[in-house]
């Protein structure tokens, strides 16, 4: 009977377990996500009482998603975002030898995660979702600011806008799953285990040597030897393990893995492998997202000089995905940090760290910043954080880290009164104070002049030479950045036609040096490798050179249209270029399809049934590529010479010009041509 008794109560204990487990099961799926991170009672509500009371968004996971990531969960083992060496350890302490490293390779990769987490990544979506429209400023240093300004322009004069708005040419851009997944770390960590096991150490030390011939010189914000010490180190930590078991090198590993160096050497091989595959990168995105933990961290934790140079490595990796915005975001916060940490001062520098190697770290740390940051806001239009006169003068004499970065740091300063120049007079309509511009004109030509003789480029050699080998990157990179400046500062002249006529000397300037620069990347594209190396650093003095060249042809193409036909063609051909690397380009030239899409419409061009089926028709342009005549056929040939012939008084809206840019842009035949009505009036 007593047997019979303990086998009942025995019998009823299991049942009520097995009952209490599935009524917490089901009450956890019902429940919001901020419900179950604080183990309370959810009403089940959209929203729940309290996420309403506390104001926190209250989120929903799907329950067939949850359940998979659950399972997944169990099957790639504890994931702690609190205690991540705790984390590692129990996964490894669970595998030995090669059965371990079989577990590794067995994990899911990015591709795979793609569809099981789409699902999930939809109910996660955050207020930084890229198919959210938000309000972006583009100041006048900007090239979104010139078309802009054309597209205006062009309505004033009462020509439809030709050239697509952003909104409309961004629309077939939508990020892939892969990049959306990037906000969402959690959800590789739980499946992925350290992506540093996939990679060779020769293939980690030639990416490492790559990223210091290119932006590594440009933003040295790690020492080069230093990291690759920390890179022999975790490889040899990592095939320590491979040969001998993982077990047994547990501790090593974890050593290895989870330090401030080893983020770095992370983040350097991202940006490598983005930059062999063109983009977006399976390997790369799961470096980056084992270090996101750590950069999110900074927000939070105490400033430290490792912690900034993480920012600025990651913002560099964004720069190299194309994505200025986050770039602009990393780098204000890194730069935020260097002000917070008193970075920008001699005295603190001294007092703060204890030796030489120390506060060399911390200048050079700063500098790097500095740079970046001023350069992220040239190209966004939008302000810097680290003003001028923030800065101790003699910071910049405290260490001497050589001639390149000498050079930059002296550009940097001009890029900021480049900058203030454009925003206190081109963005405002105000008069144009030509000796300002004059005057900065001569200390950029000064400072170039003064550069040592191995960072110059010769031109003249460029294009006899025909190998790189007699071109530095830094020389390449001095002489397009002296130009980009040239080509800003003189933009606010070409902005109207008024500007143009009233300073006709200023606006020949601004086209021969727009044309110089535009030849000058056309002979580097030709001679060296470097252009579709690293189109993007490239890309921003092109698109300021044919800002400006767009600039003349629409508000003066009387007088420069014939002068700037072949330099506009190099222009548009090495848009088409380097497209195919840059979403920003692949933006502008889909953009610049609307100006010959407007001549087909125009001159009766065959139209193309669209593919999709559903009626609409389209241009084929798929074999050709965009050239002046087609963009402007209307525009007159050997109207005016490219000497500094005066302005013609017709220039701002004469009989000639309007009877050209009304063929441009008005459909023929119109009895109400937008030049023909009353209501315009011709200043």
């Amino acid at each position: 009977m007593d047997d019979d008794n303990n086998n009942y109560e025995s019998h009823h204990k299991r049942h009520r377990q097995q009952v209490s487990r599935s009524r917490r099961g089901q009450y956890v799926n019902k429940a919001c996500n901020e419900c179950k991170r604080r183990k309370i009672k959810c009403d089940g509500a959209n929203p729940c009482a309290k996420c309403t009371g506390s104001s926190t968004e209250c989120v929903y996971v799907n329950k067939q998603n949850d359940h998979r990531l659950e399972s997944s969960s169990r099957t790639a083992g504890p994931a702690s975002p609190t205690d991540p060496c705790k984390s590692v350890n129990q996964v490894l302490a669970s595998s030995t030898g090669s059965a371990g490293l079989q577990s590794y390779n067995q994990v899911e990769s990015v591709s795979e995660l793609q569809a099981s987490s789409a699902g999930s990544v939809q109910a996660f979506r955050s207020p930084s979702d890229p198919n959210v429209d938000s309000p972006e400023f583009c100041g006048p240093s900007s090239s979104e600011f010139t078309l802009n300004v054309v597209s205006g322009n062009l309505k004033a004069m009462g020509m439809p806008s030709a050239i697509l708005d952003k909104s409309k040419a961004d629309a077939g851009f939508s990020p892939s799953v892969s990049s959306q997944l990037a906000q969402y770390g959690p959800f590789m960590k739980l499946l992925a285990v350290d992506p540093l096991w996939d990679i060779r150490r020769e293939d980690a030390i030639k990416l490492i040597k790559q990223w210091y011939n290119g932006s590594g010189a440009l933003y040295p914000v790690v020492d080069r030897q230093r990291m690759l010490e920390t890179a022999n180190s975790v490889f040899t930590a990592i095939e320590n393990a491979q040969a001998e078991g993982v077990k047994v090198n547990r501790g090593s590993l974890v050593e290895a893995l989870f330090t401030d160096e080893t983020n770095k050497l992370k983040i350097v091989l991202a940006i490598g492998r983005t930059v062999e595959t063109v983009g977006g990168n399976d390997n790369a995105q799961r470096l980056i997202q084992s270090t996101r933990e750590a950069v999110e961290g900074l927000l939070w934790n105490s400033n430290t000089i490792d912690g900034i140079q993480i920012l600025v490595l990651m913002a560099l990796y964004y720069y190299h995905l194309d994505e200025e915005v986050r770039t602009g975001r990393m780098v204000g916060f890194a730069a935020r940090l260097c002000l917070e940490m008193g970075l920008h001062r001699r005295a603190t520098i001294e007092n703060t760290f204890s030796n030489q190697t120390e506060r060399s770290d911390a200048l050079r740390t700063f500098w790097c910043v500095y740079m970046l940051e001023r350069r992220t806001s040239l190209g966004q239009g939008v302000p810097f954080s680290i003003q001028d006169s923030y800065v101790d003068s003699s910071l910049f004499t405290m260490y001497d880290f050589g001639p390149s970065v000498s050079a930059l740091l002296g550009w940097t300063k001009l890029a900021g009164k480049t900058w203030q120049i454009l925003n206190s007079q081109g963005e405002k309509e105000a008069d144009i104070s030509m000796d300002e511009l004059d005057f900065l004109e001569c200390q950029i030509t000064r400072w170039y002049g003064q550069l040592p003789e191995a960072l110059k480029l010769d031109q003249a050699r460029l294009q006899q030479s025909g190998t790189s080998n007699e071109t530095s990157y830094m020389q390449a990179v001095l002489f397009l950045r002296r130009s980009h400046l040239h080509n800003l500062i003189y933009r606010p002249t070409l902005q109207s036609a008024a500007r143009i006529a009233q300073d006709g000397a200023h606006a020949h300037v601004a086209v021969r040096i727009a044309k110089e620069s535009l030849q000058t990347l056309s002979d580097l594209n030709e001679y060296t490798l470097y252009v579709k190396s690293w189109p993007l650093f490239f890309k921003h003095l092109l698109l300021t050179a044919f800002g400006n060249l767009l600039l003349a042809v629409v508000n003066a193409s009387s007088l420069f249209a014939e002068s700037l036909r072949h330099e506009f063609d190099i222009a548009l051909d090495l848009i088409k270029q380097l497209s195919t690397r840059s979403g920003l380009l692949m933006r502008l030239w889909n953009r610049l399809q609307g100006l010959r899409d407007l001549q087909a419409k125009l001159f009766n061009r065959p139209m193309v049934e669209n593919p999709t089926g559903d009626g609409s028709s389209y241009t084929d342009y798929s074999s050709s590529s965009l050239l002046f005549g087609e963009l402007f056929p209307a525009l007159p040939l050997n109207l005016a010479s490219s000497g500094e012939a005066e302005v013609p008084e017709d220039l701002a809206g004469g009989p000639l010009v309007r009877e050209h840019l009304n063929m441009l842009f008005d459909f023929p035949g119109e009895p109400n041509s937008f030049f023909n009505s009353p209501f315009i009036h011709w200043e």
